[in-house]
């Protein structure tokens, strides 16, 4: 079910806004609104046939080419105008959509790479399959792969202008993969978590109040709203409500009541939802039911497919959230009632498995407090500290306290013990709680508590809000008013907070100030949605209900129920938060002035600059760790230029590709080129005009020109003189940046008496944990009126100690403040009003995403060759060389960065250990803790092979007439001997040693044989010799006896025949032979026989 604010949100920019959908292969160029929803994620086998086309191009034939199951299509969405005649002028002026997918790091860090990765792409024309009678074309969209990753499941993306042609504004999209999906036996798609409807109501939402959208932050690829009056049904999205499914949850909704669950009314509502990476989480009544995706990207699969209840036994009054996760895992809190009231049920969820605990594990809070009845009314986890902070109430008393446990020590402490009545601030914006303080009648309701582990900032709000950066000190914050009670809050984790009262009152809080602004009902929000009215905006009715407010990407939007006579539907939509401070500002800070015979408005400027810039800031890769990709379409040899299906399955097959090798980069040996794409290219590139020249003359096979340049690793970010969205220290890092700041020119006069000297500007900076971090701010006079800060952020290299890179990270923030600006400072930009002088920067401390440790084995080759008579295998491997036995192995280590591309010798200290081997890469075996002790000696910094008896190696046979072989698996370890860094580098890589020896027994039992083998052959040598002769002049006497027999036989058997058939001639024989004369001889020398 589509949301309405397509068209819509274009009102409030220009005319045309960016439109895009999910298409499936076979639905390329069909003109259809519907998107494709995201299911399938596994590459697929569509594009291999392409490729086998393309014999005379840049790429490698033999390699394995895949496709990805969807495309974006976008196109455009204005109003006034005919959208598909402005699709065709922004192609024909050079429009080409820059779309930015940037893939959120997962959850569990113990199973998947922790990276920030982005693929930048350019969208392809591609016209539509449909009837024209134009020659070239009636109706296009623009076509990208939509990729995904192993390991995650949230993407986000930006479309973006080139700068050609028509100027529209980027926007966000969220393409999340649902895992809640099935494919029926009819082969449509069907919801695992129940049926999907589709007649919404009216009365499902008019009237009803609005509820808290919880989810683990940037983690949950679905999000699930409940609170559907006396209905089981939720709504469901993973676009971020861009669009949405309403959804009949097939759950059993029984519930059998006991003594010990107090259960007044019985009700199909959906009261608390949460999403999680994998699992989502309801609770209707007192019961919790929970369901497991289908992620293959995640390796998680759905055991049963359906709704799971959970903790069958207990009464569940509330489900808490955790925004954060840490450790691998998730986190969820169930408070109880009836028979174990004052426990906690705490829900660990790793990789789509649930487990609950009840804490504490001995006795109950109230025993702790020692106190007979007590109740939690709220639970939030704080991860890095392993601490439970729960909001408690005394029954008897009615005393709320603020009470700590930990999960690590098993203890409960209490912390703070909240007023009995709602403090007096007698018109202060905020009022430190000392004791001393005047307070009010009305008596405190604290209904929870909120904590952003960034700032270390704790809420407790209720019909009244107490912040503190310590939990020990708190501020009443005496803006909002006692007479309202808080529903619920949210925060953008970047400096916001927005606030729900009972009544559907929506505050605003800048985090770092101490004032309150009441957004609505205001005269700001009035005079804004007037404004909206006059322009005819079909997002703002005089009948509307409010569903749900959440942040994205720092902004503020509302899920409202628009109801237009007896239609109604639900949209998405923005809620300017700087406009209506801004007309608040401008209402309220003007009076009259008498100019001639008329008044005339004069309007107060509060803000204390009138110009404010940033200067010199770093270039943003080296600190936001995002590394990116840049891909662009081949191109095509159509004069026209657009593509058609075989080119967009070549697009996709090189996009797969290049996150394929970028997946497989991470090994333990350095390529001689530190770029993921060098071994793509490394055998074409010098074929590089040869190519250029087929495609110039049209002659490049498939019809498509692959440009191996446009397939690249960016690491040469420029920056915009923006603060980034978070920024990561290694140990002692640094960053510095500039203000610049150009004063007023007269003095303001300001609310509460308060008045800006000229040219006294004044930069602050709040530091979360000041013992981690540390800063310097240096002020430097321009002029008389502007002003340049240089302000520089350290790590003092103290509160982290060794970890892998990305994990374990340590959150804090620095807080940068023009002091007088927050709330009053405002930059007209051509998206509005943008808030100035209140720069909130979220830091994480410990070892930064994408450092490695690698095998420099191009130089430990080389240096060896030079060290020593270094040759390789009989049968070499360019992937792993082989190293000699007897030679002494210097082994060389590189620090490289897939950030920003730097590679540099390892310089810190290191420990090298052998911790497993075997005879082939298929035998190696992983050795115990005692055999790694028993065979290395950690202060080695080179190898010196020895294999003696009792080692792994020791008397190895060999396989073949050549030495034997044997494979170690060793592992480098900076971790407790490198102070530099943060980072815990550890590499495990397989060596290669040829030229074994044999042991002494086996070399002497081979050494006998041997001698055995060599005596037995020259004593047959001697032998024949010795005997030759001999054997000769038998030979040849038998040889000669033969011969005369043959003859002799021969001879008789002729002269038989002979005298048979033969007539008699006077002419007398002779036989001119040797042989017959000795026959001749023979018989006159013989006797006559009587």
């Amino acid at each position: 079910m589509l949301l309405a604010p397509w068209r819509l949100w274009a009102l409030q920019s220009d005319e045309c806004a960016w439109q895009i959908t999910l298409n499936k292969f076979e639905s390329l160029g069909q003109n259809t609104a519907d998107r494709d929803r995201f299911f399938h994620q596994d590459p697929v086998d569509t594009v291999q046939h392409v490729f086998k086309r393309l014999v005379d191009s840049p790429i490698e034939l033999d390699k394995k080419y895949l496709g990805f199951p969807y495309y974006l299509k976008i196109s455009l969405s204005c109003l006034g105008n005919n959208s598909k005649a402005m699709i065709r002028k922004g192609h024909l002026t050079g429009l080409k959509p820059v779309v930015l997918v940037t893939f959120h790091s997962p959850v569990n860090f113990y199973r998947w790479k922790i990276e920030q990765l982005q693929i930048q792409m350019e969208a392809a024309p591609f016209r539509n399959i449909e009837p024209c009678r134009a020659e070239e074309v009636c109706g296009m969209s623009w076509y990208a792969p939509m990729p995904t990753k192993n390991g995650s499941v949230v993407m986000h993306v930006d479309v973006s202008s080139n700068g050609l042609g028509l100027h529209i504004h980027k926007q966000r999209f969220y393409m999340n993969i649902n895992g809640f999906l099935k494919m029926s036996e009819g082969k449509t798609l069907q919801f695992t978590v129940g049926n999907e409807l589709f007649n919404m109501k009216p009365q499902y939402f008019v009237n009803a109040p609005s509820r808290p959208l919880w989810y683990t932050a940037e983690q949950s690829p679905v999000l699930i709203l409940g609170g559907i009056p006396n209905e089981k049904s939720i709504l469901l999205s993973d676009t971020s409500f861009k669009d949405f499914s309403f959804v009949e949850l097939n759950i059993d909704s029984c519930w059998v009541g006991s003594f010990y669950c107090p259960q007044d009314t019985f009700t199909a509502t959906i009261y608390d939802t949460i999403s999680m990476e994998s699992t989502l989480f309801i609770r209707q009544n007192q019961l919790i039911y929970y369901i497991t995706g289908t992620y293959s990207k995640l390796q998680v699969y759905s055991k049963t497919g359906t709704w799971t209840r959970v903790l069958a036994n207990e009464c569940i009054k509330k489900l808490c959230p955790v925004e954060f996760h840490s450790n691998g895992s998730e986190y969820i809190i169930a408070l109880t009632t009836g028979k174990n009231e004052g426990y906690v049920h705490f829900g660990t969820i790793t990789d789509g498995q649930v487990f609950f605990e009840m804490l504490p594990k001995w006795r109950s809070v109230c025993a702790d407090l020692k106190v007979q009845n007590c109740s939690i009314i709220w639970g939030i986890f704080q991860g890095e500290e392993r601490k439970l902070l729960l909001l408690v109430e005394i029954v008897t008393n009615k005393t709320y306290l603020v009470v700590s446990y930990s999960l690590v020590k098993d203890n409960v402490c209490v912390l703070y013990t909240l007023p009995e009545y709602v403090p007096d601030g007698r018109g202060l914006e905020f009022l430190m709680i000392q004791g001393a303080e005047s307070y009010t009648n009305t008596p405190s309701l604290p209904k929870g508590l909120h904590y952003n582990p960034y700032n270390n900032l704790l809420f407790i709000w209720g019909n009244f809000i107490l912040q503190s950066y310590d939990h020990e000190n708190y501020l009443y914050l005496a803006d909002f008013t006692k007479e309202s009670t808080i529903k619920y809050v949210t925060n953008s984790f970047q400096g916001d907070l927005a606030i729900v009262t009972e009544t559907e009152e929506i505050w605003y809080l800048l985090e770092g100030s101490y004032r309150v602004y009441k957004l609505f009902p205001s005269e700001g929000w009035d005079t804004f949605v007037n404004l909206q009215r006059m322009w005819h905006s079909p997002l703002y009715t005089s009948n509307e209900t409010l569903v749900t407010i959440f942040y994205e990407n720092k902004k503020l939007y509302q899920l409202v129920y628009l109801l237009k006579g007896q239609q109604g539907q639900l949209v998405k939509r923005l809620v300017p938060v700087e406009q209506i401070l801004v007309y608040l500002q401008l209402n309220n800070g003007y009076f009259l002035e008498q100019q001639g015979n008329h008044l005339t408005p004069t309007f107060h400027n509060l803000c204390p600059f009138s110009l404010m810039r940033l200067y010199e800031v770093p270039d943003p890769q080296m600190y936001t760790r995002q590394e990116r990709y840049r891909a662009l379409p081949p191109r095509v040899l159509e004069a026209s230029g657009f593509h058609n299906q075989q080119s967009l399955a070549v697009y996709q097959g090189l996009v797969y590709y290049l996150l394929w090798l970028h997946s497989k980069y991470d090994k333990p040996y350095a390529d001689p080129v530190h770029d993921p794409t060098w071994r793509w290219w490394k055998n074409k590139k010098q074929d590089q005009s040869y190519y250029f020249y087929l495609a110039s003359n049209l002659q490049s096979a498939g019809g498509v020109y692959i440009e191996m340049d446009s397939y690249e690793k960016i690491y040469n970010f420029k920056s915009k003189n923006t603060l980034p969205k978070r920024i990561f220290l290694d140990k002692g890092t640094t960053y510095k940046f500039s203000i610049f700041l150009t004063a007023q020119t007269h003095s303001q006069k300001a609310q509460a008496g308060t008045s800006f000297l000229k040219n006294k500007l004044s930069v602050g900076v709040l530091l979360a944990n000041p013992d981690c971090i540390g800063v310097t701010v240096r002020q430097i006079i321009l002029t008389s009126h502007n002003f340049l800060f240089q302000v520089v952020l350290r790590d003092k290299s103290v509160c982290f100690d060794q970890g892998i890179s990305g994990h374990h990270l340590k959150r804090t923030s620095m807080l940068v403040k023009v002091v007088g600006s927050p709330g009053n400072c405002f930059q007209n930009t051509h998206l509005g009003p943008s808030m100035q002088g209140n720069l909130m920067v979220p830091v994480l401390i410990g070892c930064p995403p994408g450092k490695r440790l690698a095998f420099d084995i191009t130089f430990t080759v080389s240096y060896n060759q030079n060290q020593t008579n270094y040759f390789d295998c009989v049968k070499a491997d360019p992937e792993m060389p082989c190293f000699h036995f007897r030679n002494i192995f210097y082994p060389f280590f590189l620090i490289q960065d897939l950030v920003t591309g730097e590679s540099g010798s390892f310089q810190g200290s290191y420990v090298l250990k052998v911790v497993g081997g075997g005879r082939t890469r298929d035998t190696i075996k992983d050795y115990t803790e005692e055999e790694i002790r028993r065979y290395n000696d950690p202060q080695d910094k080179y190898f010196l092979w020895l294999c003696l008896e009792n080692s792994p190696c020791y008397d190895t046979v060999p396989d073949s007439i050549f030495a034997p072989e044997f494979f170690f698996k060793v592992l480098v370890s900076n971790r407790g001997v490198d102070k530099s860094t943060y980072c815990d580098y550890q590499l495990i890589f397989l060596l290669h040693i040829h030229g074994l020896p044999f042991s002494a027994k086996r070399s002497l039992s081979y050494f006998l044989r041997s001698l055995t083998l060599f005596v037995e052959f020259v004593t047959l040598y001697l032998a024949i010799s010795f005997l030759w002769p001999f054997t000769m002049k038998i030979c040849n006497l038998l040889h000669l006896k033969i011969n005369n027999m043959i003859t002799s036989e021969s001879y008789y058997s002729y002269i038989s025949s002979s005298g048979v058939f033969s007539v008699p001639s006077n002419d007398s024989t002779k036989f001119p032979t040797k042989l017959n004369a000795e026959m001749a001889d023979q018989g006159k020398e013989k006797p006559e026989e009587t």
